[in-house]
């Protein structure tokens, strides 16, 4: 038997709620000393003694949001729009796999470097700056990975959701979904582009870009929660009718 529709759209609803609060509540714990500002945020990471927990909370939150698109794209399987869900469902697959390898670095190794960068000698203390830099440069390039894959995600479910609206001119939840889903991709989509250079004054300030994927993801789980279950529309019954006519198996 086919997985519940209704079932999984609810599952999808909290999750995204669910996603959201746990990585806020993580992002507002994490230091918020700019990560350009490198030597200040190396101070301030080595004092953190629950720094590797804030990033597994971040990254429970990132799984939990991308439960959310799975169930959304599940939802929005049939016809067409079933093809451009499918690869947003993929993206966002993606789009969690790189986080979870970013927060194992910033979490996991960048905090171990940092804490012997604290504790040791001046003539050691240079080397071990430079080596975690470097890990730190790691950590922006996933970074801008992990949001260019968001940025896809979105942007494949918008197409799904403006090849579902019955116009993209007529404002109903699916065009509005797919206007909202454009939106989120654009904004993820240059936020990754600029934060390809590393973590910049200039990529802080397009950080506001990444808001409409906040606000997206809230309106994910406040579609499925109204639109738990697909429904055929006036035209497409006939034409279902006309095909099963038509087709030799039956």
């Amino acid at each position: 038997m086919a997985p519940s529709e209704r079932y999984f759209s609810k599952v999808g609803t909290v999750t995204a709620i669910l996603g959201l609060v746990v990585y806020g509540v993580s992002a507002y714990l994490h230091p918020f000393t700019p990560p350009h500002h490198t030597r200040d945020a190396f101070s301030d990471y080595a004092v953190e003694s629950l720094w590797a927990i804030y990033h597994l909370g971040e990254f429970l939150g990132i799984l939990l949001m991308g439960a959310a698109i799975i169930a959304l794209a599940f939802r929005l399987r049939r016809g067409v729009a079933g093809v451009w869900a499918t690869l947003g469902g993929a993206a966002m697959v993606v789009c969690a796999g790189v986080y979870g390898i970013f927060a194992a670095v910033d979490g996991v190794a960048l905090g171990i470097i940092v804490d012997r960068w604290a504790a040791a000698g001046p003539d050691q203390q240079e080397l071990l700056y430079e080596t975690a830099f470097a890990v730190r440069q790691i950590e922006g390039g996933l970074f801008s990975i992990q949001w260019f894959m968001f940025g896809i995600a979105a942007g494949l479910l918008a197409a799904a959701f403006f090849t579902s609206a019955e116009s993209s001119a007529r404002l109903d939840w699916f065009s509005g979904m797919g206007s909202l889903s454009a939106f989120a991709s654009i904004g993820a989509l240059s936020f990754a582009i600029v934060q390809a250079h590393g973590y910049t004054d200039l990529s802080m300030a397009f950080q506001i870009g990444l808001m409409p994927g906040v606000i997206w993801i809230i309106a994910v789980g406040l579609f499925l929660y109204r639109n738990p279950v697909y429904i055929e529309t006036l035209e497409e019954i006939p034409r279902k009718e006309d095909e099963q006519r038509h087709d030799p198996v039956n």
